[in-house]
């Protein structure tokens, strides 16, 4: 395979669309798992507070 300066802008700007994708959906996923609410226990949640 012959290198030119062609190929290798190429594959440069190949790479970067790559990581930029890769990022954007690392960006997305992430959000979604921290927008879950942690489940509460059911007798803590109804618990009197101490200024009842």
């Amino acid at each position: 395979m012959f290198i030119t300066p062609q190929s290798v802008q190429a594959e440069t700007s190949y790479r970067q669309e790559r990581i930029k994708r890769e990022f954007s959906r690392t960006r997305r996923e992430r959000p979604e798992q921290a927008a879950k609410p942690e489940p509460r226990h059911a007798r803590r949640a109804l618990r009197p507070t101490t200024a009842a």
